[in-house]
């Protein structure tokens, strides 16, 4: 039974988030889930969306997650660090109407960021394997690193700023 005293409310993100990879994992652990489909895309966006500003745009928006006050679309993708490393990749783009992606690699043990890049849609055109299967392109972290600007220090501090509370919309 859970106790009824639980508070949420103050607890930071990087502790929801390992609280909810265990909670996930102990229900794949009793197959009653599948996937380990995870809520680090949404704050991906919102950390994004901080850093940036502007618009944080709809789930159903196609091809950005972010527009900012310049009218720049930003795509963000985002991972936690898996035992494949460098090979590891990134979910698929299947549309390059964006200018710029971010992408930000979160700790799978305590969700801090480690690492964030930004590339153009041009990078990711060129450089990102196309599968015609999935009609779609997938980089690898490894291609982030060498291709992307380094922007980890920028995305941190829009971490801190919605570690604790509620992102204003």
């Amino acid at each position: 039974m859970l106790p009824q005293n639980v508070d949420l409310t103050e607890m930071p993100v990087p502790d929801l988030l390992t609280l909810e990879r265990l909670i996930v994992s102990e229900l794949h652990r009793r197959n009653l889930v599948r996937t380990q489909n995870k809520p680090l895309g949404d704050i991906a966006e919102a950390v994004v969306h901080k850093a940036r500003g502007g618009t944080l745009e709809p789930n159903s928006t196609k091809s950005h997650d972010v527009t900012t006050l310049q009218s720049q679309r930003i795509q963000v993708k985002a991972m936690t660090q898996r035992r494949r490393g460098a090979s590891s990749r990134f979910s698929q783009f299947r549309s390059l109407e964006f200018n710029t992606a971010v992408f930000l690699v979160f700790s799978a043990d305590d969700f801090s960021i480690t690492e964030a890049y930004e590339t153009s849609a041009d990078v990711v055109e060129r450089e990102a394997r196309y599968s015609a299967h999935t009609n779609a392109r997938q980089p690898t972290l490894r291609q982030v690193r060498t291709l992307g600007v380094d922007i980890t220090e920028e995305m941190q501090t829009a971490y801190e700023g919605i570690k604790v509370g509620v992102i204003e919309s």
